[in-house]
């Protein structure tokens, strides 16, 4: 595309001075942007001429405007050829950001964000997670692409940044990257949090995210069922990593711990209580709840199998979350499990097998897991069918103990209605004739 540049000088007629004087003004216009700067002149806007942007006449004081505005434009071109020569594609805000020399000085997007990243990772371990460390570095560099690639640049100008780089970044993530939705809407909160930041140290003058609605979709957690549980602990597995892996995602299903809380678990965290079960007591990673679970028969054989002699050292000695979640799909395919099972699906499966389906109430089991939010819970533990059958049941019990006359009457009509409804006969088999064909065919016919 051709690259057209434009300088235009003209009156700002709505804000005269107090002399009746208009201020100048110069717009900058590069393929179809632009952008507007004050030369801080003023003329009589009875001797302006819109057509060559200058004043009319050959007075001293005319000739003195016209040269200053000549000045101007020199420079404004001067800095728009220093920019075109670097290879860049260059902007109205660019060419004024240089003209006013607050190019080289002023805090720039990606410049911001890495700086973000490198006092956040300073900070990792302290009061910041690892995990969403990686998490700002990923969308860095995925925004560093899509400036290099819809803008032709290193770096944006925070002025430069509206609801066209929004949508286009977020394109990009769904179409380019091959991200889903959750994932992209991740993504994008990531960034609005970067933008609030900027917008709090006054790099940012407006909010970009203001209108932008950030939707993510529901999707349906996996748990397993108490039969699936079951082929799990019969399946037998070579020992190593396989088995390790295979044991504390049942131990996480029976306690409801998390991967991280797991990896981190131990012994110091296993207590036993002065009437003899033992329980585990930490504190989440995520959160800081405090936790008490009691260890089942099946956890605490497990636990005693792995336990290590030193109150500090971590009990199951877990590979990452990545690999322990492959090693799972091959744990479930052995075991004939069609489902796509993550560690974290323990979590759900101990909300919803372990916990809810055997009556254990929703408080509680939002205590167990270590949530802030009851809604939260609600998410990890789905009420089944066969729960819903039991709780229609026992309410259609207490419901006809109140009205038992008309539960009575209604059990007689289903009675006697079931005892009106016959099974229809089945008519006697009766030998067709068979039709009549052409002599040519009545050789192929066989009478009955």
């Amino acid at each position: 595309m051709r690259n057209t540049f434009r300088i235009l000088f003209y009156l700002k007629k709505n804000a005269p001075l107090r002399n009746g004087n208009v201020p100048v003004m110069a717009r900058i216009t590069i393929c179809g942007q632009r952008t507007q700067l004050s030369t801080h002149l003023s003329v009589d806007q009875r001797y302006w001429c819109s057509t060559t942007g200058q004043i009319t006449g050959r007075g001293r004081a005319a000739c003195e405007i016209n040269r200053q505005l000549l000045d101007i434009r020199c420079r404004i071109e001067q800095c728009y050829r220093t920019l075109f020569l670097t290879g860049t594609l260059v902007t109205p805000i660019m060419v004024k950001e240089a003209y006013f020399g607050a190019s080289q000085h002023r805090t720039r997007l990606l410049e911001f964000f890495r700086r973000h990243n490198d006092e956040f990772g300073r900070m990792v371990g302290v009061s910041r997670c690892r995990a969403t460390y990686h998490k700002y570095r990923c969308v860095c560099r995925h925004l560093e692409r899509y400036v290099e690639t819809a803008y032709r640049r290193p770096d944006l100008a925070f002025d430069e940044l509206d609801k066209k780089f929004l949508t286009g970044f977020h394109a990009y993530i769904v179409q380019q990257c091959g991200r889903k939705k959750n994932t992209a809407w991740v993504y994008m909160i990531a960034l609005k949090h970067i933008l609030m930041l900027a917008r709090s140290k006054g790099y940012l003058k407006h909010d970009v995210f203001a209108g932008y609605k950030l939707r993510n979709e529901f999707v349906s957690r996996n748990y397993l069922t108490l039969n699936e549980i079951d082929r799990l602990i019969r399946l037998e597995l070579p020992a190593g990593t396989l088995q390790r892996v295979r044991d504390a995602f049942l131990f996480s299903c029976f306690t409801g711990l998390s991967y991280v809380d797991l990896r981190d678990l131990t012994r110091r965290q296993v207590q036993q209580s002065a009437t003899g079960p033992w329980w585990l007591d930490l504190a989440r990673r995520k959160t800081g709840t405090e936790v008490s679970v009691r260890l089942f028969a099946l956890p605490h054989s497990i636990l005693r199998h792995y336990m290590p002699e030193a109150p500090d050292t971590p009990i199951f000695d877990l590979p990452g979350n990545g690999w322990c979640n492959r090693c799972l799909e091959r744990i479930a395919a052995a075991a004939g499990i069609d489902k796509r099972i993550t560690f974290h699906a323990a979590r759900h499966t101990f909300a919803t097998t372990i916990t809810l389906s055997q009556g254990v109430a929703i408080e509680t089991i939002s205590k167990l897991l270590g949530h802030k939010n009851i809604r939260t819970t609600q998410i990890y533990a789905v009420i089944t069918h066969a729960m819903l059958d039991d709780e229609m049941n026992r309410l259609s019990e207490k419901i006809d103990s109140v009205y038992p006359q008309l539960a009575a009457a209604a059990s007689a009509a289903e009675n006697a209605s079931c005892a009106c409804v016959r099974p229809r006969r089945k008519a006697p088999d009766v030998p067709k004739k068979p039709k009549k064909c052409p002599k040519s065919t009545l050789r192929f016919v066989t009478h009955a």
